[in-house]
């Protein structure tokens, strides 16, 4: 099973504290910005033996750490990154930098104030080859805003070169990461995508859930993917 939460899900907490909790459960953890760094945390880590994939401006050391310089060079290894938002230095070198290093990073797919957060950035990304973390939480708001066509999300579903999936729950307007409730645009898909060894990223925050809805949540998505 290649299932994560992300360590993002428990807002609040010291990175040690959220990732004790979350490796808890039985699962991988996606190491995400935004959690007090932990004195000693990424001993703790390697010493749990817990699967684990770092995201966007992770730092043991640090809250958040920088991604993009503004010349347009990443400044990270994460796993995983988001594209720089449109309105920092860096995004107006980010075709140069796709163009040149777009193999070098897993680009998550974003929405409207970031790049690759239009269909149009998205077929271009697919045209190079570059690898992406898709979020479908992410589609439903380029969906929403009337930016992502049907045939680009088709191409999306079946581009070969998916190398996460990342799923929560929003209205289609904010990136609210909401608990998965009812339908969830593109959960199937991203599900089918776990279950061909692409790692399914659940980023819902969970900080304010009791702990059997935390437990339900993740019963849901083990239900699906096995």
């Amino acid at each position: 099973m290649s299932l994560f939460l992300a360590l993002s899900c428990l807002q609040g907490r010291s990175m040690r504290s959220a990732f004790d909790e979350l490796s808890g459960l039985g699962v991988g953890v996606q190491l995400t910005p935004g959690n007090e760094p932990t004195r000693g945390f990424e001993a703790h880590v390697r010493a749990a033996g817990v699967p684990v994939r770092t995201h966007h401006g992770f730092s043991f050391a640090a809250r958040v750490a920088r991604v993009w310089r503004d010349e347009g060079s990443c400044a990270i290894d994460t796993d995983s990154v988001h594209p720089p938002k449109t309105n920092t230095p860096a995004a107006a070198h980010f075709d140069e930098w796709l163009e040149a290093h777009g193999d070098e990073r897993v680009l998550e797919t974003m929405y409207p104030g970031y790049r690759l957060g239009t269909g149009g950035e998205l077929e271009r990304a697919m045209d190079l080859g570059v690898r992406l973390a898709v979020d479908v939480s992410h589609l439903f708001i380029q969906r929403t805003a009337g930016v992502l066509a049907d045939a680009t999300l088709r191409r999306l579903l079946d581009y070969a070169q998916v190398a996460e999936v990342h799923v929560s729950q929003n209205d289609g307007r904010h990136d609210s990461h909401r608990l998965l409730r009812g339908d969830v645009f593109g959960l199937g898909w991203a599900v089918e995508r776990e279950r061909s060894g692409v790692p399914l990223i659940y980023e819902a925050y969970l900080h304010q859930a009791r702990d059997d809805v935390r437990r339900s949540q993740l019963d849901r998505l083990r239900d699906l993917v096995t």
